[in-house]
């Protein structure tokens, strides 16, 4: 996704208060849910949405990315990890995205915490909240509480969007199967060691949103507490989605020094050097990292958004995008000489994709007599691309001229 300008936030508010009117507006489903099936949105309800989605981006780039999310398995969309402050404190705009992204054909697949939840009941119980090493310590008591908080808070999440007409299945367990992290040190905190899909497949194939804890069980049926950010991403390494959205109050990560949203990382290019920045520590720099880590496991195609959940449409369905965006991207490389790069991949981009040289009209052969010639005339070309040479560009500077002009730019479908 590329990054783009700012875009109105007063069209972006109006698509908001537009689209809750309008999913409230669309019919209810029936009481009695029937999961022998995998529902298909009303052909008119879809149309509507979509054009709503027309106030956020153009017309192009909104159908651009609903192809490109319909292209896969339903299961292959996106993993949203939900914190529980959002669930608290932002309820009806959660409710509300997540409806509007299934009235579009989607299923989101949803893994949600309740840590602020739980630690409220933990002090009305009198019983203290302990941390080691930023995980927390789950003993019997606090365990048999944090069960029936996420029962709690899944029920209303799924209550939530039920009342909003979109069917959606609470899954509380059976789909983390986990050994102890360190008995001695965690107590009942889990490592998972398997995930089991078909529970999250067979909501999506009856038509139901999948709505999961991060619970998880031993082989022999003891429960164990996960970090819910841990859980989305086992979950995302097993069904490799698009996307990894995680959503929180803030909409994004900020620059540590000047206060600004930092729109795009790419972490070939930019991880090793954003980690050297001092504003980097602690949380944040341990989420980059477990987000650097999922990614490396996954396809090139799938990115990390972090972002609000009152900006969710923007995020997914336009090229400036609203919160933070992470991918792994590829490495860089600019040379000024023919002789550094890799003529054999840039002779085989060229004959695929510019447009002179595949249709015959000349040879890349040729283009390399020109850039030669150029330099020896007293001259200067500079070639740009990525590593796996799905992108280039070549920059010339005339003899006697002082500014240089691009003179070809190529990509690949794949770039």
């Amino acid at each position: 996704m590329l990054r783009a300008s700012q875009y109105s936030k007063g069209r972006l508010g109006a698509l908001a208060r537009v689209s809750r009117a309008a999913v409230g507006a669309l019919p209810r489903s029936a009481s009695v849910r029937q999961y022998s099936y995998q529902a298909r949105p009303d052909t008119s309800e879809k149309e509507t949405i979509v054009k709503l989605l027309y106030n956020i981006g153009s017309k192009k780039e909104v159908e651009q990315y609903l192809r490109h999310f319909s292209s896969v398995e339903s299961q292959k969309f996106a993993v949203i990890k939900v914190g529980g402050a959002v669930i608290s404190d932002d309820l009806a705009t959660l409710a509300s995205a997540l409806t509007f992204l299934n009235r579009v054909g989607l299923y989101p697949i949803v893994v949600h915490g309740a840590g602020p939840q739980l630690n409220k009941r933990l002090v009305a119980a009198k019983i203290e909240a302990r941390y080691e090493d930023g995980i927390r310590i789950t003993d019997g008591p606090t365990l048999a509480i944090a069960r029936e908080v996420f029962a709690s808070e899944n029920r209303k999440l799924v209550e939530a969007l039920e009342r909003l007409g979109t069917r959606a299945r609470p899954i509380t367990g059976g789909v983390f199967v986990a050994d102890y992290l360190n008995r001695e040190k965690y107590d009942r905190v889990g490592k998972i060691v398997h995930v089991n899909r078909e529970v999250v497949e067979s909501s999506i194939r009856a038509g139901c949103l999948p709505i999961l804890t991060s619970l998880a069980e031993t082989p022999d049926g003891q429960i164990l507490n996960v970090n819910a950010d841990i859980a989305a991403g086992e979950l995302a390494r097993v069904l490799e989605p698009l996307k990894i959205v995680y959503l929180n109050e803030k909409n994004g990560l900020y620059h540590g020094t000047t206060g600004k949203r930092i729109e795009t990382i790419h972490l070939d290019e930019e991880y090793e050097d954003l980690l050297k920045e001092p504003w980097v520590r602690y949380g944040t720099k341990l989420k980059l990292k477990e987000i650097k880590e999922l990614l490396d496991t996954l396809p090139r195609s799938s990115s990390v958004a972090i972002i609000s959940a009152e900006h969710l449409h923007k995020e997914l369905f336009t090229h400036s995008g609203a919160g933070t965006m992470i991918m792994r991207g590829h490495r860089l490389f600019s040379e000024q000489d023919l002789a550094a790069v890799d003529s054999d991949r840039l002779r085989a981009l060229l004959m695929d994709y510019d447009p002179s040289i595949a249709s015959g009209e000349t040879t890349a052969a040729s283009y390399w007599q020109k850039l030669a010639a150029l330099k020896k005339e007293g001259g200067q070309y500079w070639i740009y691309g990525d590593e796996p040479y799905q992108v280039a560009a070549v920059v010339m500077r005339k003899p006697g001229q002082s500014i240089a002009c691009l003179d070809k730019f190529v990509a690949s479908k794949a770039a």
